[in-house]
């Protein structure tokens, strides 16, 4: 699939060299973030949003919940045209992109429906339920020649750009070990709408393994806890050995998310106390890094993508699937009490 090719020969309306018009889909945490990340951006304008509760039509946000907390909880949405229907705002050719924060099951439908209608689109992760989903998205996107990005947020997160440094430059050597722990206890119960949490949470980790260390030969996992949760192990010919362990506990385990990744000369860790660098020699310290928010990296990454009718190669679609594939795959094997799945093609 040429997807990023065809991407990348969009020919720019004047619309995206200057201001982008963007609505959003969903009004819930993921929503509001969307909302606050659209309005920092000086070349994007808030035009229209969708939710059926009329307290966050409203721009109020003072009740929403989620699992890291929000700066900001009032909108002025006086400017800005409301709908309660998805249909309403895809149908509105005053918007020239959609961010849609809609449960899983509602990802691939409403996708293909905007784009169909000239709309740029990021959809929050996972990209959709099955294979055959993503498929139809990103073909979706090739016939409508505009940029589809999916919201792997982790990718813009300074800890983890961190990572990805501490393991790319080579400076501590051959990573041998690597183990992603994030945990939470809110979940949506219903597995046909949010894929469980092997889709819904573990996903950003997922995403995160295959960007350091490519798609795996097989994985195999097995039940962890009495709600959904996993211990798991990505196998991979010659290493490095990868685990990932967590996902939804009972009620009052708080949100968490870590990781520990060991190299030849080197360890680099993520702990609540913040990330944390080891050497040879015993030395242990914080590492600095420079802070952020990533939902709002992450959002004007893809404006500008929009603008420039530029391909995300920063957070390619394909990689998106590509993770949906794989947590498909530790599902299989859980439910198999964890026989081992093949990946790789």
């Amino acid at each position: 699939m040429k997807l990023l090719s065809s991407i990348s020969s969009l020919q720019n309306r004047d619309a995206y060299n200057n201001e982008v018009k963007v609505g959003v889909i969903g009004l819930g945490f993921m929503g509001a973030a969307h909302v606050a990340a659209i309005s920092a951006y000086p070349e994007a304008e808030l035009v229209a949003v969708v939710s059926r509760d009329p307290k966050t039509r409203q721009g109020d946000f003072s009740e929403i919940g989620g699992n890291l907390t929000l700066e900001k909880r009032q909108f002025d949405f006086s400017l800005v045209r409301k709908y309660s229907a998805w249909e309403e705002i895809v149908a509105d050719d005053q918007v020239d992109a959609i961010s849609i924060c809609l449960p899983t099951n509602f990802h691939s439908a409403v996708t293909i429906a905007a784009l169909a209608a000239g709309k740029h689109v990021i959809c929050e992760k996972p990209m959709a339920l099955t294979m055959a989903e993503c498929d139809a998205m990103m073909e979706a996107a090739e016939h409508a020649k505009r940029t589809l990005m999916i919201g792997q947020v982790l990718r813009f997160w300074p800890e983890y750009r961190a990572l990805h440094k501490f393991v790319g430059d080579g400076q501590y050597g051959k990573v041998r070990q690597a183990m992603f722990m994030p945990d939470w206890s809110k979940w949506l119960p219903d597995e046909t709408q949010s894929g469980g949490a092997i889709m819904d949470l573990l996903v950003h980790d997922i995403d995160q393994i295959l960007l350091l260390f490519g798609m795996p030969d097989r994985v195999t996992a097995k039940r962890l806890g009495d709600v959904d949760a996993l211990m798991a192990s990505f196998i991979y010919p010659g290493g490095p050995e990868v685990r990932l362990q967590g996902g939804w506990f009972a009620p009052g385990v708080a949100f968490s998310m870590s990781f520990q990744v060991r190299a030849d000369r080197g360890e680099m860790e993520l702990t609540p106390d913040g990330l944390q660098l080891s050497d040879l020699s015993g030395t242990r310290g914080k590492v600095a890094v420079t802070p952020g928010n990533a939902y709002a990296a992450q959002m004007h990454y893809f404006l500008d993508c929009c603008r420039n009718g530029k391909a995300p190669a920063l957070c390619r679609p394909s990689d998106s699937a590509n993770a949906v594939k794989v947590a498909l795959a530790l599902k299989e094997s859980r439910a198999k009490d964890g026989e081992q799945v093949r990946c790789s093609a």
